[in-house]
C-alpha cells in the first residue's frame, strides 16, 4: 500500500493502459469495490475511448499516451491490458517514471523484450508482478501445499485442462496469430499453474494446434505434452472449441495423487487426495472474484508482503516456454526449454 504524507496507509491509486472488455467487466470493480485501491487515470486505444471511458467511471486523469499516464504525479501504479504485443510500451514507461506495474499475461510475447522490461522494472526499484489470478484460488493454493508437503511423494504425471466460451465477436489482435488464439487467451495461465504448484520447470515441451498455426490463423485448440524438471511428464489442453472438459487438475506422484473437480463454470471446488492410507476430500468455495484477490495481493506487494503472484523473473521465463511451444509447433518436434524455472 502506498504511504501518505504522515507514512499512514492510503489507497494505491491506479492508471491503466488498455480498455477493453476485461477492464470494463472486470478490473473496473475490483479497483474500485475495495477499500485499498482507486483508479484516477486512464488510457484507450484512442481519445474517443478515452474519454468516454473516462466518463463512465468518474476518471480525473484522462491520457493520450503511456508516457504521460506514467508521468501523472497522481498514480502509484500502473495496470497494463493492452495487446499482448503492446505490452512493452506502458510497462517501460512505467519503468522510467518509477510507477509499480501489474502487467497482464504474458508479460510480453518475444523473449528479449519481455527480459528487458522485467529487468528495467527492477533497476528503477517497482514492483512488477503479472496477472495469474487463477493461482490465487483457495482450491489452488492449497493444492500447492499439498504437492510441497511431499504426500504425493514425487511426481511422475500432471495433466490440466481448461476450456473457454465458444464463438463471440473477439477484438482484431486476438486474431493475429503472433499474440492471439487459445495459446496467449487460455493456456498460458494453464502453464503457470503447472510450473507453480508443481514446483517444476518445464524443460522439453511438444504441441499441436488447431487451426495449424503455420497456416497463420489463430488456435482454438492447443495440446502440450511436456517434461518438468527430469521425471515428471505433463498434458496440458486449451480449447474454445469444445462446450465440455472436464476443466480439472490432475497431479499423481511416487505417494499419491490429487485431483479436483472442475475448476471453472462453478462456485465449489473439490479436492480429492488419494494415498495408500486412504481417500479424503477438501471442500472450497470458489473465489467471487480472482480479479479482486489479485488487485488486494498486489496492494500488499506495495505493503511490503510478497505474495503468490508472479514476479518478472517468472514472467520472463513463461515467455520462453511459450516461444517452444510455438517452435515445436512450426517444426513439428521437441523442443527444449533451457531457461524456465518453476
Amino acid at each position: 500500500m502506498a504511504a501518505g504524507p504522515e507514512g499512514n496507509a492510503r489507497r494505491v491509486r491506479w492508471g491503466v493502459v488498455g480498455l477493453g472488455r476485461l477492464v470494463e467487466q472486470w478490473m473496473v470493480p475490483a479497483l474500485t469495490q475495495g477499500a485499498g485501491s482507486e483508479l484516477v487515470a486512464c488510457l484507450g486505444s484512442s481519445p474517443e475511448k478515452t474519454r468516454a471511458f473516462a466518463e463512465r467511471h468518474g476518471i480525473a486523469g484522462v491520457h493520450d499516451d503511456p508516457e504521460s499516464l506514467a508521468a501523472d504525479p497522481a498514480v502509484d501504479a500502473i495496470y497494463v491490458c493492452t495487446p499482448n504485443a503492446l505490452h512493452g510500451a506502458a510497462v517501460f514507461a512505467a519503468a522510467r517514471h518509477r510507477k509499480h506495474v501489474l502487467c497482464e499475461k504474458p508479460l510480453s510475447i518475444d523473449l528479449a523484450e519481455a527480459a528487458a522490461m522485467a529487468e528495467a522494472c527492477h533497476k528503477a526499484g517497482v514492483v512488477l508482478r503479472i496477472a495469474h489470478q487463477i493461482r490465487l484460488e483457495p482450491a489452488i493454493r492449497r493444492l500447492r501445499e499439498i504437492v510441497r508437503s511431499g504426500e504425493l511423494g514425487e511426481l511422475r504425471a500432471v495433466s490440466l485442462e481448461r476450456n473457454g466460451p465458444m464463438g463471440g465477436a473477439r477484438a482484431p489482435w486476438r486474431l493475429d496469430v503472433r499474440q492471439g488464439g487459445a495459446l496467449f487467451d487460455m493456456a498460458v495461465h494453464l502453464l503457470d499453474l503447472v510450473q507453480w504448484v508443481s514446483g517444476l520447470p518445464f524443460t522439453e515441451v511438444a504441441a499441436l494446434s488447431h487451426p495449424d498455426r503455420r497456416a497463420g490463423l489463430p488456435d482454438e485448440t492447443i495440446s502440450v505434452l511436456a517434461m518438468l524438471g527430469t521425471g515428471c511428464q505433463a498434458v496440458v489442453r486449451a480449447t474454445r472449441e469444445m462446450p465440455s472438459v472436464r476443466n480439472d487438475f490432475v497431479l499423481q506422484g511416487t505417494r499419491g495423487m490429487a485431483a479436483t473437480s472442475a475448476l471453472r463454470w462453478t462456485d465449489r471446488h473439490v479436492l480429492t487426495i488419494t494415498t495408500p492410507e486412504g481417500s479424503r476430500e477438501e471442500t472450497f468455495t470458489a473465489a467471487p472474484s480472482a480479479y479482486r484477490l489479485e488487485v488486494e495481493a498486489f496492494e500488499s506487494e506495495l505493503a511490503g508482503t510478497r505474495t503468490d503472484l508472479p514476479d518478472g523473473e517468472s514472467g520472463v521465463a513463461l515467455v520462453e516456454v511459450t516461444r517452444a511451444i510455438m517452435q515445436s509447433i512450426d517444426e513439428r518436434r521437441t523442443v527444449l526449454v533451457t531457461g524456465a524455472r518453476a
